[in-house]
Order: structure tokens, then sequence, then C-alpha cells
């Protein structure tokens, strides 16, 4: 029988950050769709699903990827409903999404534990 693992505190509100960061996203992405204040809903949702990558810190990586895709998507929004050009929008989601993988410590994660993956 598996053991079941107790959240901590900090993971326990990452997942509600998490939860209330997608909340905000498809509000802000059904709502007004097209609109500044979709992008800023956006921009807020993205905020929030980086507070939950922080807190809840995966040790899988592909939840932590899914996490950061989903807030790199938020800021990308952002940026294209401001400035209506997909190359600023192009170029943010991508240094958007390398500093978060960099600040987060991904990196390391997958040195760490690239000799299990092989291992089942």
């Amino acid at each position: 029988m598996k053991r079941i693992q107790q959240l901590t505190f900090l993971q326990t509100f990452g997942y509600l950050a998490l939860a209330l960061g997608v909340v905000i996203e498809i509000y802000a992405a059904l709502s007004n769709p097209g609109t500044r204040l979709s992008g800023d809903e956006m921009f807020g949702g993205a905020v929030v699903l980086t507070l939950a990558v922080a807190f809840i810190h995966s040790r899988r990586l592909p939840t932590n990827l899914v996490l950061i895709g989903l807030s790199t998507l938020g800021f990308a929004y952002f940026t294209f409903i401001r400035t209506h050009a997909w190359l600023w929008t192009i170029l943010l989601a991508i240094a958007v999404a390398a500093f978060l993988i960099y600040f987060f410590g991904l990196r390391g994660e997958v040195r760490r534990n690239q000799s299990e993956w092989f291992h089942f």
C-alpha cells in the first residue's frame, strides 16, 4: 500500500495558488477576450501561477514544466494584448520561461534526477 504524503503548509498554499491562478486565467480568457482588461487579469493569473510554482516545487519535472508553461502563456498573452507585436510576445515568453526555469532550479533537478529516469 502506498504511503500518503502529507502536504506542508507551503505546499498547501502552492496548490491553492495553483487553483486560484488557473481560475483567474480561465476567467480572463473567457470574460473579455482581446481587451486590455483581459490582459491585465491574465497578468495577475500568471503572477499567482508563478507563486504556485515557487511553493509547490514538485519533484516531477513535467509538473514543473506545465506550471511554468501556464505562467509563461499568461505573461505572453499580457504582452500581446499590450503591444500587438508577435516578436515582443515571443521574446518575452522565452525570457520569462528561461528565467523561471533557472530561478526555480529545474536545471539542477534535471541533472540530479537524470540517473533515475531510466530506472522505474
